[in-house]
């Protein structure tokens, strides 16, 4: 596959707003598919660089090695975080029940959606109720969806792993109805097309966020390629549960309670995992993943990432990171505010970050089964506030910003698993708003003492 050479733009420093939002808006502005393999793809390829491949490899192995000893020396037995992984998918068949109620009414929008233009000029003089009408039954869709969702994650009691599956499915799937209709609308309201179903099914499996009744594909599937990626995909599932078991305290630690010093330097002593998280995490999601999927669809197009990691500004950083939210947030959040509600720059911005950062604390909610706080704090008063200020760019700032995401990782991470532990040992007994939204570990005076 090429690169795409229009796509090989040079970036200057950003220094105003406007700069700012120019950059928000490229390549988004006119999305085109091309055949392009992924930016580490392409790295991989090269012997010299590959060689940051084999450091990952002898990381992993190191990680192997030191959970076989421990367990080894502290239980007499090697599991390397089977007991874990087993655990966190106890309940991985309800789990799948959950993802297939939530695909088949997937499927059933599209027909849904057939009858809305078919009938829509039936009459032309309720064409504008009609429209209402079927705009309301799709918002009411997307409430009852993420409810329902939530409701059965929290009813089956799942563990993290299982929850993080059916509550992120479930947003992937919503924002694919989303894009679906949003481009597929317009040109049915003027009788210019009509939609297929074929092209909607390939479409939610797909690796992008952004319909086209045709994409770029390959010629054939390399399953030599497949094969890699899943067991990367694997290995960094493995790795992630090295990183909680060592962070993941055990019961007889958390007989004492933590104090705000003690809390401190538990956050500190996990910066290296927190780090080793954020690697993990990314490598799994947008590359072993994306290119799996890509790879079984004959998908073509494989720009889900660029290279956040030159960066030394924290807003071309996150833009750079998730190439495949960032396109829909701004096709169908920022575009959409601006021509239909407000023509205001930094209005729109603040808006994608509500609906970015609600779906991340949605997604945290079904995890922990309350709301916790923790990101959203850590959002508003550290993440936000970075995109505005303009300090000047260099080595400084660019491992200033590493070691803060670092940090950021770490607290967060800590944060969960004290609430974790704060709702096992003492549950809530009434789903108050105050309860729900105050952290559990905060009130119940059995993990942190003031």
């Amino acid at each position: 596959m090429q690169s795409n050479e229009s796509e090989k733009k040079t970036y200057t420093p950003i220094k105003n707003h406007k700069q700012f939002l120019n950059f928000v808006n490229f390549r988004s502005r006119e999305k085109k598919f091309v055949l392009r393999n992924s930016l580490l793809t392409d790295i991989f390829d090269n012997n010299h660089t590959r060689n940051l491949y084999n450091v990952y490899v002898i990381v992993f192995a190191g990680l192997c090695l030191q959970n076989a000893l421990r367990d080894y020396v502290k239980d007499g037995r090697v599991d390397f975080g089977l007991e874990t992984i087993g655990k966190g998918f106890a309940k991985f068949d309800k789990a799948i029940l959950i993802w297939l109620c939530c695909f088949l009414s997937t499927c059933a929008t599209f027909f849904l959606f057939k009858i809305w233009g078919k009938f829509r000029t039936w009459d032309k003089k309720l064409t504008r109720t009609w429209d209402w009408f079927w705009a309301a039954a799709l918002g009411l869709y997307y409430f009852y969806t993420l409810k329902l969702t939530s409701t059965a994650t929290l009813y089956f009691e799942f563990n993290p792993p299982c929850a993080a599956f059916v509550s992120m499915e479930s947003v992937r799937l919503l924002m694919k109805v989303h894009s679906f209709v949003r481009v597929k609308a317009p040109p049915l309201m003027s009788a210019s097309e009509d939609a297929k179903f074929s092209n909607f099914l390939y479409f939610l499996f797909a690796p992008t966020l952004i319909y086209r009744d045709s994409y770029p594909r390959t010629k054939h599937i390399n399953w030599n390629f497949v094969i890699c990626r899943l067991v990367e995909a694997i290995s960094m599932v493995f790795m992630l549960t090295f990183i909680v078991e060592a962070i993941y305290p055990t019961p007889e630690r958390w007989l004492a309670k933590y104090t705000i010093k003690d809390t401190i330097l538990f956050i500190t002593d996990c910066i290296p995992h927190g780090g080793l998280a954020v690697y993990a995490t990314f490598f799994l999601v947008f590359h072993s993943v994306q290119n799996l999927f890509a790879e079984v669809t004959r998908f073509g197009d494989r720009l889900f990432y660029q290279d956040w990691w030159n960066e030394s500004r924290h807003n071309r950083w996150l833009a750079k990171w998730n190439l495949l939210v960032r396109d829909w947030l701004y096709y169908f959040v920022y575009r959409d505010f601006k021509h239909y509600i407000c023509d205001n720059n930094y209005l729109g911005i603040f808006v994608v970050f509500v609906v970015s950062f609600a779906m991340h604390e949605y997604v945290i909610f079904c995890f922990l089964g309350k709301f916790v706080p923790c990101f959203l704090f850590l959002a508003v008063v550290a993440i936000f506030p970075m995109f505005f200020l303009n300090l000047p760019e260099g080595i400084f700032l660019k491992v200033f910003l590493w070691c803060f995401g670092y940090l950021v990782t770490s607290a967060i991470m800590i944060l969960y698993t004290f609430e974790h532990y704060a709702v096992m040992k003492a549950p809530l007994k009434d789903r108050t708003l105050l309860e729900l939204i105050i952290p559990r570990f905060i009130t119940c005076d059995c993990v942190l003492k003031f």
